[in-house]
């Protein structure tokens, strides 16, 4: 039990960071072209792992299956994510996106992957409360809104280019589950880097056609994020998060993403000194007892009508 509880958090901090570490990159660097570098350096970091497999990585299920991935998990998932944060509140952004878990269960049951049982659906609507009460529950939230300049027409783009998103990453999430065509993880993550980097490097040429608009990627605190994107976050998160969902399947393992709210509220106050209101606490505690509920209690297995016996 340790270690599931470790490995999740785990994944979880990495993953929330990432957000932490991009808002910071994006004050300098336009986000398609931060996440094109960053999957193209990913890329070339994996290369040297998977030549040393063989050539079992250029089948062509292989290529597909992680071509595929790599369209919605990174092109649309992170692009349409790190795009709404340019406008979206970070809080409200990762709100949005912890809500993947309930897509997720959708799609999985529809598939008849997985059934979709009572106590998983009450530990998945007890989690979202509290993400709802840690994430949104933030003092200077609506002040920043009118602080920044953010218009509400370019605030409603955000907010739908969230949730496009996040459905992409739940429909990637049920894709990387029922179509397990046995490559390593190491082979899926360098297509799904690749093709990603490939398919935004055209996007970021035309949304920045000057050169010096990306000499920022150059610079020291840049350079800095990006490293830690492309290495870090590319490659240890992926890799955690392909294990998560081979091992526990797909909802259980969008379920730590539940935890992301709690890691970035303490990222928040250990990195940038925020201070914490109660009703976060109570969320967080919320979080918890709802993924003992949802992943980690065994149940019975009352299935609700319609999902798969």
């Amino acid at each position: 039990m340790a270690w599931i509880i470790v490995l999740f958090a785990g994944f979880s901090l990495i993953w929330s960071s990432a957000f932490i570490v991009g808002k910071v990159a994006i004050a300098h660097l336009d986000p398609i072209v931060l996440l094109a570098v960053r999957f193209l350096l990913g890329a070339a970091c994996l290369l040297p792992f998977v030549l040393r497999q063989g050539t079992a990585f250029l089948q062509g299920k292989v290529v597909r299956f992680g071509a595929i991935a790599g369209l919605l998990n990174n092109a649309l998932y992170l692009g349409l994510s790190f795009m709404a944060l340019q406008t979206v509140p970070a809080p409200v952004l990762v709100v949005i996106i912890s809500c993947a878990p309930l897509l997720t269960s959708a799609f999985a049951v529809a598939a008849g992957q997985e059934p979709l049982n009572l106590a998983r659906l009450a530990g998945f609507t007890i989690c979202i409360a509290g993400v709802v009460c840690v994430a949104v529950w933030q003092p200077a939230g609506v002040a920043s809104l009118a602080a920044g300049g953010t218009s509400t027409s370019s605030l409603w783009v955000g907010y739908a280019m969230a949730i496009g998103g996040t459905i992409a990453f739940a429909f990637g999430t049920v894709f990387l589950r029922a179509r397990n065509v046995g490559a390593t993880p190491v082979a899926v993550n360098f297509w799904q880097s690749l093709v990603g980097g490939l398919v935004l490097f055209p996007l970021a040429m035309m949304r920045a056609p000057d050169l010096q608009q990306w000499t920022p990627v150059f610079n020291g605190p840049v350079l800095l994020a990006m490293l830690y994107l492309a290495i870090v976050v590319t490659l240890g998160a992926m890799f955690m998060w392909l294990y998560l969902i081979r091992r526990f399947g797909a909802s259980k393992a969008a379920a730590a993403h539940l935890i992301n709210p709690l890691s970035g509220l303490v990222l928040s106050v250990l990195v940038l000194g925020n201070q914490i209101a109660l009703i976060q606490v109570a969320g967080a505690l919320s979080i918890g007892l709802g993924l003992y509920i949802a992943v980690f209690r065994p149940t019975a297995g009352q299935a609700v009508a319609g999902s798969r016996s």
